[in-house]
């Protein structure tokens, strides 16, 4: 199912809540909100409790010039969810709002910035929802716009956060190509990036023209160049007298003489946004979104220095009447004021992990820029860590050197006045990543843990996000070279080969592997195996692999097994046969079985199935990377809480391997306990 809404209603606290009360219980994965003049107190009161009670990720992108919080009053930032500041020449106006579940998806454009009275349900808003893993065109056009943003000339972010921004593009575009083909509403997405919105406009003549923008250009260029694109026999404008850009010559000089009626609508801005929408015979066309009818907004482009923003073209009925006014002629109103300048020194982010903090800055600063943190951002609070130095853009700092998440920097000018930027939240990637597949209890304040301490995985339903764990040191353990380290791995023929202990595994630094970290480097060949290059890979990451009873096993000096065994998962799965890998040891392992596109994982010391549904371009290794297993979608039924009761897809994978379930559990358990 797939329906498209235009309504002053639908806001994004509105869909929140409505996900909230779905008849089906179904999570949230994904909760992404973008906007200028970001509040982040608001959106911690408001929006990121609720999105987070229903199992999503969230994350905050705004403009770095336009914050409008006290970061005094911010409390989750980093911790509850991702905020990326950004710098955009002309300001990131774009007011977007993405909500993906395992098999819905709402995307809503609109007028209202993420704040009070911003998202107050009397703003514009166009909405595009999906249900059933259904798609539609716009999901396709939102991720096209997510992928090429972080790299677009001139708009600078913090990598991890465009890194955030691809990976959704994916999520959008795997649920895109995977949906069977449904006939849904005729809405497309219309961005600036490249093309400006004006010369997206279809050229005219139509019967009627309804025009809504509070700021116009202050010679009204743009709006006059959209009534001569579109060529209306009679033009209706609604305007506030007050607030809005107009006045009477600039109307005049655009209408060239047209037939217009001039609406001054009520003072409670009952239809905040922009829009246009021009008729064809029955047929009515809307142009809804965010941007004014201003040369920086509407006719010139965001590679080009102008504003990013974002609308959406439909297709249907009389959607957006103006609504009650006094007819008048355009005469006696008052222009609207200019935005603030940017700032001088602007931080795009700080990123914490177990290597410790990395702030990242918008451009190289002339002079060395110094770099504080704070428990809250209350005066008197902060503490130095050290400087970036003059030329660089980002700097890392040792993970015992911060005292809290606000993070700032500062410039001494010549004067001796110094310069503060605005305070970023230091982003924690495992503390903000999904907390659960269900709903959450109330979320206490996070106590320290104990880096030497592991924590089992969860086996309970109701979990509470916690704070980044820090990592210990790696061990100053000899590396043994090359050909020793394949030689001492398993050759895994006919025969069961016995998997070596993980001491005489090569320690490393904490670090979750992707398949470029896997470069093979020179080592002695293991005769006679088919799997010698997987084998040759693991023994050069440090990790011993052998097949044993048809099951591979992968021991090393690793923490959170299940990426791990992902990445030995999509590696032998090239060989196309259904894999069983157990990677871990004695005290925390996971099992996966791997048959594309079918994964059934069982995470030690937790004793439930999980089954999930992976397609390309989507692999275990892309999916399980994070190691959260809250944060992977594509999970399909309920979670097996017995290890006795296997999913159907795990009986299949062992079916066709020759492996009976009751002799994988007895193996399995003489491992584990």
């Amino acid at each position: 199912m797939t329906a498209s809404q235009h309504t002053r209603s639908a806001s994004p606290v509105t869909l929140l809540r409505e996900w909230h009360e779905r008849a089906d219980g179904a999570a949230l994965h994904e909760a992404l909100f973008i906007g200028l003049g970001i509040d982040l107190p608001y959106l911690e009161r408001v929006a990121v409790p609720l999105a987070r009670d229903l199992s999503a990720r969230v994350a905050i992108l705004g403009d770095a010039a336009q914050e409008t919080h006290d970061p005094v009053e911010v409390r989750g930032a980093g911790r509850d969810y991702l905020y990326a500041p950004t710098v955009c020449p002309g300001g990131l106006r774009a007011k977007l709002v993405v909500l993906l579940g395992e098999h819905a998806c709402r995307i809503a454009i609109g007028g209202g910035t993420p704040a009070l009275p911003g998202w107050a349900d009397d703003r514009l808003w166009t909405v595009v929802e999906t249900e059933q893993d259904a798609s539609n065109a716009l999901l396709a056009d939102v991720a096209d716009w997510l992928d090429k943003l972080p790299d677009l000339d001139g708009v600078t972010m913090a990598p991890w956060a465009g890194e955030y921004l691809r990976e959704i593009a994916g999520l959008l575009t795997e649920r895109h190509i995977m949906a069977d083909e449904t006939p849904g509403p005729e809405a497309r997405l219309l961005d600036n990036l490249d093309r400006s919105l004006l010369a997206q406009v279809p050229a005219g003549p139509v019967e009627e023209l309804h025009v809504y923008a509070p700021a116009v250009d202050t010679t009204g260029d743009t709006l006059r160049e959209l009534i001569a694109r579109l060529s209306p026999a009679r033009v209706r404008v609604g305007v506030h007298e007050n607030w809005s850009g107009y006045t009477g010559t600039l109307l005049r000089s655009a209408l060239a003489g047209r037939p217009a009626d001039v609406l001054v609508l009520p003072e409670q801005r009952p239809a905040h946004g922009r829009f246009a929408q021009w008729r064809i015979g029955e047929h009515w066309f809307a142009l809804t979104g965010n941007a004014d009818l201003t040369r920086t907004a509407f006719a010139d482009t965001a590679a080009g220095g102008g504003g990013l923003d974002l609308a959406v073209r439909t297709v249907g009925t009389d959607l957006l009447p103006l609504g009650g006014g006094r007819a008048t002629s355009p005469a006696g109103l008052d222009a609207l004021r200019g935005v603030a300048a940017g700032a001088e020194l602007v931080l795009l982010g700080a990123q914490a992990d177990g290597a410790g903090l990395r702030v990242v800055l918008s451009e190289a600063a002339r002079e060395p820029v110094t770099v504080s943190t704070s428990a809250d951002g209350s005066p008197g609070s902060w503490r130095e860590l050290g400087t970036i130095a003059s030329g660089a853009t980002s700097a890392g700092f040792p993970p015992a050197a911060g005292l809290g998440p606000a993070v700032r920097g500062s410039v001494t000018r010549a004067d001796g006045s110094v310069l503060h930027s605005a305070v970023v939240f230091a982003y924690s990637p495992a503390a903000a990543a999904r907390p659960s597949e269900t709903r959450l209890t109330p979320r206490p304040e996070p106590t320290p843990i104990t880096p030497s301490t592991p924590r089992p995985a969860a086996s309970t339903a109701v979990v509470a996000p916690r704070p980044v764990e820090a990592t210990a040191a790696p061990q100053a353990t000899p590396t043994p070279t090359p050909a020793a380290a394949a030689a001492a791995a398993p050759s895994p023929g006919p025969a069961p080969s016995p998997v070596a202990p993980a001491a005489s595994a090569v320690t490393s630094a904490p670090h979750v592997p992707t398949r470029t970290d896997l470069e093979p480097i020179p080592a002695l060949p293991v005769e006679d195996s088919p799997y010698a290059d997987a084998i040759e890979e693991f023994a050069a990451h440090g990790w011993v692999a052998g097949i044993e009873d048809g099951i591979w096993r992968i021991t090393g000096s690793f923490g959170n097994p299940v990426p791990i065994a992902a990445v030995a998962a999509t590696r032998l799965a090239q060989y196309g046969e259904a894999v069983l890998i157990q990677a871990g040891n004695e005290r925390r392992w996971a099992f996966m079985a791997w048959d594309a596109p079918d994964l059934t994982l069982l995470n030690w010391p937790a004793r439930n199935w999980r089954s999930y549904q992976i397609r390309p371009p989507a692999d275990p290794e892309s999916r399980f990377r994070g190691g959260d297993l809250a944060s992977v979608p594509g999970r399909v039924g309920p979670l097996n809480r017995q290890i006795g009761d296997p999913p159907p897809a795990l009986l299949r994978v062992l079916d066709e391997v020759g492996i009976g379930f009751a002799e994988l559990v007895k193996t399995l358990q003489q491992i584990g306990g």
